[in-house]
């Protein structure tokens, strides 16, 4: 993995995920060498050289506005919300984490008010409350009846809507698949502004995400996908496994029992790249020993064999978060005919967790994975038997 910071796995792959979500190794490089250099391993300091980060681009893109370049301005604005993001996930639950957390809402807002981003802001109504989320329409490849197919994308610990929208972008669109980024119990809005911890079993959530969807107009709710990035996987699968309607499934790390994983973590002391208070604040607990025991609670071993539609697993073999052993009993485990694991080593690039180190060749597999399956099979499908579309 590129060290950034050598010995700080944290905040290296933290920096790896800003880069992976559309940073600059310029702009980091000219905020974090001071602290590199120093050795600081203060949170707040890494908290302020993010922020100031994310605010050199909007005091440019304010030029850009000025000057009539919307887009560029727009640009610079997402970028910045990726700063902000990325900071922030260091910083424990406090006013310094909610101020940096903000100026990453205002910065995405302004990206999609200049670019403008095309993207829909939406609310599902859920037993959680409402989870806001941004839809990303097809571009291309659309039925005959004007409708896509619609992939729904979970994020890991503490990864936002709009980090999933920077790491993502036109990737499905682009193959004709709609997109929706959404927070979900335990992450972004739901977590920070109404204080609602994540929970395991994920199919709640996703059963009202594809209600919502398939009241809207343009949507083919008989083709919904599910991807998870990180513990997104665990979600992922875990919806697959309960709600039927989901025809699709991709791991973006293939997880087997998050709780023994998190044990195993806890008690060696492994790196990890969040803070421990990370853990804990995420599910509504206020000791790690009550986040340890609520978290056992996170296991797919008697899961994956109610997985019955088409899989992809997506792991990297030098993950150090997730052991590529977990992915492999996850594959044999699974319940899917067409099932699939796909492990990126050193030579292919992309070794690390979710590819952080090198995430476009296996960005760019499942989309292509995807759409086979939503897109092109479907399509095949109607033609030989003379339907024109649903």
């Amino acid at each position: 993995m590129f060290s950034y910071f050598p010995g700080n796995y944290a905040w290296s792959t933290s920096v790896n995920l800003a880069l992976m979500a559309g940073g600059t190794i310029g702009d980091i490089h000219r905020w974090l060498a001071p602290l590199r250099d120093s050795g600081s391993t203060d949170v707040f300091e890494w908290g302020k050289a993010w922020s100031a980060m994310g605010h050199q681009q909007e005091g440019l893109a304010e030029i850009d506005v000025r000057a009539g370049h919307l887009t560029t301005a727009g640009t610079r604005l997402l970028r910045a919300s990726v700063y902000h993001a990325t900071g922030q996930r260091q910083i424990p639950p406090g006013p310094v984490k909610s101020e940096s957390y903000a100026a990453m809402l205002q910065a995405f807002a302004d990206a999609v008010e200049h670019t403008p981003l095309p993207v829909e802001r939406i609310h599902v109504d859920s037993p959680d409350g409402m989870l806001p989320g941004y839809l990303i329409p097809a571009t291309s490849r659309l039925d005959e009846t004007g409708r896509a197919p619609v992939v729904i994308v979970f994020g890991g610990l503490d990864m936002t809507k709009e980090l999933l929208y920077a790491i993502i972008g036109r990737t499905f669109a682009e193959r004709g698949i709609t997109c929706l980024v959404i927070d979900t119990p335990g992450v972004g809005e739901p977590l920070r502004i109404r204080g609602v911890p994540a929970r395991p079993d994920s199919e709640v959530p996703a059963r009202a995400i594809i209600d919502d969807l398939e009241t809207r107009e343009g949507i083919d709710a008989s083709r919904v996908a599910v991807m998870g990035l990180s513990l997104g996987g665990y979600y992922a699968a875990r919806a697959a496994a309960y709600e039927k309607r989901i025809s699709a499934c991709v791991a973006w790390a293939g997880i087997w029992d998050w709780g023994t994983t998190w044990r195993r973590r806890w008690e060696t002391g492994a790196a990890y790249h969040v803070p421990w208070f990370q853990l804990p604040w995420a599910l509504g607990e206020q000791t790690m020993e009550g986040a340890l025991e609520r978290v056992s609670r996170f296991s797919l071993v008697d899961v994956w064999p109610e997985v019955a539609q088409p899989l992809l697993i997506v792991h990297g073999e030098d993950d150090q978060q997730i052991p590529l052993a977990d992915a492999a009993r996850a594959f044999e485990a699974a319940g899917s005919a067409d099932k699939e694991l796909r492990v990126f080593t050193a030579s292919d690039g992309g070794a690390e967790h979710i590819q952080t180190d090198d995430p476009d060749p296996a960005r760019q597999l499942i989309a292509d994975w995807l759409a086979q399956r939503l897109v092109v099979a479907p399509r095949t499908r109607m033609r030989a038997y003379g339907i024109a579309g649903r």
